[in-house]
């Protein structure tokens, strides 16, 4: 069997090949860290600080509250890698594996789009950043950290460390000692940043160890809001007996892959997309596709097989043949294609089920290009037709003995003199039902059944023959052949030429608008027509077949301006579909055997005045230890906010803190959590009141479904000279089968008499009557269950910036489908 080149790099979702300018040794001990301060040219109060940090880490055990931490190997894990020598000014100046990453999630689009600056993390270092310039001249600094390090050594030495300390717990002594990358942001007195600032961080390597560390200041009176962080709709996907939207596609369908298999799809993604999709236009201009130009197509370039012939006037390059289909096609991305290369029309395989005759193929060939099946009005008896002209007495003859041998009934025979035409009429209950369960009714919505999409090879010729002497002509031109035939059922069309590929034959699609034509001598008035084009026995052509695929030359190549959503997914095994027959990749965040760790820092200082919003929407892979310490120090009149979204990893620790030291000061949490099959978010929020005046809210909203498991963690303290104190705990989860769990765990210290406090809890299931009001106006009980959760997660979406919470709402319903995002 044909394999192809590429696919060992996509085995496990979209991950890149690991080429890196530097790569620790597997494991932590002193001298790693030590070696980690060096690469950075750190100073040495830094490389004292990592030394004490890890000697800290070493002494403090492990949690043994939350989730399962002992599976954690930290001798097995990689704890720097620098992908690039030097951080590059430009997209452009990335290099293209990286920026091909970070293209894949749309980072280029959203900085052009509503960003004010972008960081971008690979692996341990930031590898890209870019900062609006009204906002440098305004003072904002938007650093990755170790920039922060060299440029501002003072300040970072003023507050590093001192938010969070080593000693707070072992995975923040970790983060200190072994940190890289992460943000460092400064905003000055009076300065509002209106646009987000957003770092988009990512595992490539397996078994790697992330440990950004992220300091934001903002001066008295500022504002920032930080943020944390395929094809259109309507594109055809292959199911292997049909083709259907993408959209329309959840976990768990099969579709067919790069080798013509069928494969269990593992998860749907989506995301809003502003920018060019690229129009890949091959031989058969009705097969076109659009797609992002980061995303993979299976294709081989003109100039890898071309002749050594000087090039003809006008012509394109003439190519070679043999070596033409000795080359392995790799995956590419569509950026990269030009007019005159070609891409990969798989064939589909399948497990030749014959369930019916040759003959019974036979006529049902007949029946797809001239039939008809009704039920009588008076008589209520099922009849089958056939409408065939006057001259087709071969046709004629034959239909009539099949009809005859499937039946066992003599059919009648109908001459219409004045439309020059021929009905062949039977009465059968079992023929009726036969052609609508195997090939539909009504012209325009004929399609296959799966089980004749899945007969034999020999089979299918018996359908196809007879359908083409039916519907089709042909045209011979020496040893060549070529077959025509038209049909109103798009449907039909394309799995017309689904089984042509099988047999052997590339066929082209056209479609001729309707209006009045002459067939046979008949006059009729058509809509419009799928004309499949074929040629047998072509000596020499355009399209080049192997064993397992045709090799079809790309013809036209465009960019169309393009504003929506756009649709990927994981499919088991290869990692590959068919858009429109044609082979493409997915892409996807990175899914490894073996477990990754996420252990982050984030310190902020809101100063007098000033406003932070944080808001992380975390999306790990399943496979990713998600251990996260985040704590805001606000100051007098201050507001800090978090906004906490977590739907990925295997297990999430987080609870983000504001401590709340000066009078007035206002934090919130906002916190939501989806845990699906093999999930464990242990997430909430903590409010320390260190002064009086001051208020806080946290409201934690989770959601758990096949054995998921959510915990709500929290803290409310107040200490005895703290008065006049206001705050507010909501704690709601959701849980959508018997299987699934949910704890809540709050804690509150309150040492003061002068303060309101108010906690509420709930554990609720989707109730029958939510269920069937919703059912009971139209709605499906999937959409009415995804209507439900959406209100649910409202208070919490509201406060996204709208890309945000459109794709946070999305995600919760691919999550409901089944999908690992």
């Amino acid at each position: 069997m044909q394999t192809f080149s590429g696919l060992d790099n996509y085995k496990y979702g979209f991950s890149k090949p690991e080429n890196y300018v530097f790569k620790s040794k597997k494991g932590l001990d002193e001298r790693v860290v030590a070696n980690i301060s060096w690469h950075k040219n750190e100073p040495d109060w830094m490389r004292q600080f990592r030394l004490k940090s890890y000697q800290i880490f070493l002494n403090k055990t492990l949690p043994i509250w939350g989730g399962d931490l002992s599976h954690i190997n930290f001798q097995d894990i990689f704890y720097y890698i620098k992908p690039t020598k030097d951080k590059a000014a430009s997209w452009e100046e990335l290099p293209p594996e990286i920026k091909d990453t970070y293209d894949r999630i749309g980072m280029p689009e959203a900085e052009k789009k509503f960003l004010a600056g972008v960081s971008a993390q690979y692996e341990s270092e930031v590898v890209y950043k870019s900062i609006q310039k009204t906002l440098s001249q305004k003072g904002v600094v938007f650093l990755d950290m170790d920039s922060g390090l060299r440029e501002y050594p003072e300040l970072v030495k003023k507050y590093f460390g001192t938010i969070i300390p080593p000693g707070d717990n072992k995975f923040s002594a970790l983060n200190s000692a072994v940190w890289s990358g992460g943000s460092f942001i400064y905003v000055p007195k009076g300065v509002r940043v209106e646009l987000p600032l957003q770092a988009y961080f990512r595992i490539n390597a397996a078994n790697m160890g992330q440990f950004e560390r992220t300091l934001i200041i903002a001066d008295e009176g500022s504002y920032v809001h930080y943020v944390e962080g395929c094809f259109p709709a309507g594109e055809q996907i292959s199911t292997g007996d049909q083709w259907v939207n993408i959209e329309s596609i959840k976990p768990k369908d099969l579709v067919a892959d790069d080798q013509g298999k069928l494969r269990r799809v593992k998860s749907v993604m989506t995301r809003p997309y502003t920018g060019d999709l690229i129009e890949v236009t091959p031989i058969s201009a009705y097969n076109k596709f659009s797609l992002t130009p980061e995303h993979p197509v299976l294709a081989i370039k003109r100039r890898e097989v071309l002749v050594k012939r000087k090039q003809r006037k006008n012509w394109q390059r003439e190519v070679n043949s043999k070596i033409l289909l000795n080359v392995k096609p790799k995956y590419l991305p569509a950026r990269e294609l030009e007019v005159g290369d070609f891409i990969i029309y798989p064939k589909i395989k399948t497990t030749a089920n014959d369930l019916w005759s040759r003959e019974t193929m036979r006529l049902l060939g007949y029946y797809l290009a001239e039939g008809s099946a009704y039920i009588h009005k008076q008589l209520k008896m099922h009849i089958v037709s056939f409408s065939l002209g006057e001259n087709e007495t071969e046709i004629i003859d034959e239909v009539t003995q099949l009809i005859t041998k499937t039946t066992g009934k003599k059919p009648m025979k109908i001459w219409d003199k004045k439309k020059h035409g021929m009905e062949i009429r039977v009465y059968s209950k079992e023929l009726y039902e036969l052609c609508l369960k195997t090939c539909g009714k009504g012209a325009a919505t004929k399609k296959l059944s799966k089980e004749i999409m899945e007969v034999s090879d020999d089979h299918v010729e018996q359908l196809l023959q007879t359908y083409f002497l039916g519907d089709g002509n042909i045209c011979k031109k020496g040893s060549s052949v070529m077959c025509r035939a038209a049909t109103v059922s798009e449907q039909l069309a394309r799995q017309l030429q689904e089984l042509l590929a099988r047999l052997g034959m590339y066929a082209s699609i056209f479609i001729r608008k309707g209006g009045k034509d002459v067939i046979a001598g008949r006059v009729i008035t058509r809509k419009d027509q799928f004309i499949i084009v074929y040629t047998k026995n072509k000596r020499i052509g355009e399209v080049r077949e192997s064993h397992d695929y045709f090799i079809v030359p790309v013809k036209l190549i465009r960019k169309i301006p393009y504003t929506g959503f756009v649709f990927n997914m994981e499919v088991a095994d290869t990692n590959s579909y068919l858009v429109r027959g044609f082979a493409v990749h997915n892409c996807t965040a990175p899914i490894y055997t073996t477990d990754s760790l996420h252990s982050a820092v984030v310190e902020i200082i809101v100063k007098k005045g000033a406003r932070v919003r944080y808001t992380t929407i975390q999306n790990w892979s399943t496979n990713v230890y998600n251990l996260v310490t985040k704590r805001m120090r606000v100051e007098e009149e201050g507001i800090g906010e978090w906004v906490d979204g977590n739907l990925g990893s295997k297990l999430t620790m987080k609870y983000p803190s504001v401590y709340l030291v000066g009078r007035k000061a206002r934090g919130e949490v906002l916190s939501i959590a989806y845990a699906g099959p093999g999930q464990h978010q242990d997430a909430g929020g903590k409010a320390i009141h260190l002064a009086s005046e001051t208020t806080s809210r946290i409201t934690s909203k989770s959601i758990s479904k096949g054995g998921g498991r959510t915990s709500y963690r929290g803290l409310l303290h107040v200490i005895p000279s703290a008065k006049n104190v206001k705050s507010k705990v909501v704690c709601d989860a959701l849980l959508l089968d018997e299987t699934s769990r949910s704890d809540t765990y709050p804690t509150m210290k309150i040492h003061s008499q002068d303060v309101q406090i108010e906690h509420e809890a709930t554990v609720s299931k989707i109730g029958e009557e939510q269920l069937f009001y919703l059912q009971s106006r139209g709605l499906t009980k999937e959409l009415a269950e995804a209507m439900i959760v959406n209100g649910f997660i409202e208070p919490i979406v509201k406060e996204l910036p709208l890309e945000y919470a459109v794709e946070m709402n999305r995600l919760i319903e691919l999550q409901m489908e089944g999908s690992v995002g």
